[in-house]
């Protein structure tokens, strides 16, 4: 059974890794196209910094200086006080001991404590607050000595910090309708004169790079594994006569039977339309026999097997009709029969004069037509 990767893509308008510097005033950042959705916006600081729109925070945290095992003796070094968040104190107790690990003080402790967990670093133990930013804070009392034996401060307030501050989108008065931009305005200035960000968001379909603004792209896809996406059986059928139909014949300069003349015959008047649609008719019937020779010598002649749902056995119609939201928008139509005795609409709008806006799908995937107005904005 043959197969072909799967080249026609629904444009998902992705600008990633965008690299900008910030502003003068070092808090606004203007993006190069329009942020179409906000939840598609992810921002990175001088690249190594993910920053959530909330800003970046840092617990509070307490490290230990002494390594261990460690020992420990009841009524002399087991007992410490912490306060939380400036809570009411907590009294820890460890269990006594020669050669404790620290791993297993580390359990021992947070079985005791709240609103804060103990963990271990290089055989030292660090205390470190649940919560994040400005409000979290950790106080070590100087009551009991076992502060001292894991080599934490007493009589220390530590405090939690925000390193990043926070962002949002701003629209940028006097933007177009339909071309919203959007400018990334942080909550305080930045400390670095020679910070930069990385954004990743979703554009707008007339503002895509990626497809240029026609709503497809014609790029391979790839699977968690890493192979690349196959279609096989009706779905190779399609792909095969998209890509034979609108490739301009003689375009091939190996194969310069390759293709049809449908791109030229569209963009003549429509005036005309019984006399366009005949010569459409004639050049897709022209080129689906050839295209099911080409099928019956892979059959025939190489051997290779093709089974009856990618095998073209007739075009039953051909239909070709003007938008009647765009006038430089032609919708050709087809209906294919594969040896399988199944019929399969195959819609696509050629947009006059610019012969690659491809849009539609096939009748399996439940879309006959999509008009341009569903492409204006992602998000």
């Amino acid at each position: 059974m043959s197969f072909d990767r799967k080249i026609d893509q629904v444009c998902p308008h992705e600008v990633v890794a965008e690299p900008l510097y910030l502003s003068t005033d070092r808090q606004t950042v203007r993006p190069l196209r329009p942020i179409g959705s906000f939840r598609s916006v992810r921002l990175r600081l001088n690249g190594l910094i993910e920053v959530p729109s909330e800003g970046v925070h840092i617990a509070a945290k307490a490290m230990g200086s002494r390594r261990g095992p460690f020992n420990i003796t009841s009524g002399v070094n087991d007992t410490m006080v912490v306060q939380v968040n400036q809570g009411d104190e907590q009294v820890l107790t460890a269990p006594p001991g020669n050669s404790i690990p620290a791993s297993n003080l580390v359990s021992a402790l947070n079985q005791q404590i709240s609103k804060a967990r103990f963990e271990v670093f290089n055989e030292t133990l660090q205390l470190k607050s649940e919560a994040i930013g400005p409000y979290a804070s950790l106080f070590i009392g100087s009551s009991g000595s076992l502060a001292t034996t894991l080599g934490l401060t007493q009589n220390r307030l530590w405090r939690g910090v925000q390193t990043v501050p926070g962002w949002s989108l701003v629209n940028l008065p006097g933007a177009l309708p339909d071309r919203p931009l959007r400018l990334v305005l942080f909550d305080e200035k930045l400390k670095g004169f020679s910070d930069y960000v990385e954004l990743d968001y979703a554009t707008i379909r007339q503002e895509c790079r990626r497809c240029g603004g026609v709503g497809v792209e014609n790029d391979w896809r790839y699977t968690q594994q890493g192979n690349t996406v196959e279609v096989r059986d009706e779905a190779l059928l399609i792909q095969e006569i998209l890509k034979f139909t609108y490739t301009v014949k003689g375009s091939n300069r190996f194969h310069g039977w390759y293709g049809t003349s449908v791109l030229t015959v569209v963009g003549q008047k429509l005036s005309n339309g019984g006399l366009v649609q005949n010569i459409l008719s004639s050049e897709l019937q022209e080129g689906f026999r050839r295209w099911q020779n080409i099928k019956k010598q892979q059959e025939e002649t190489v051997g290779q097997e093709v089974s009856d749902a990618e095998y073209p056995l007739a075009i039953s119609a051909v239909n070709v009709e003007q938008s009647t939201e765009d006038p430089t928008v032609i919708y050709v139509g087809t209906t294919v029969i594969n040896r399988s005795r199944q019929p399969i609409q195959i819609e696509r709008g050629v947009r006059v004069p610019e012969p690659l806006d491809l849009l539609g799908s096939t009748a399996q995937e439940g879309v006959i037509r999509q008009s341009l107005s569903g492409y204006s904005r992602i998000g």
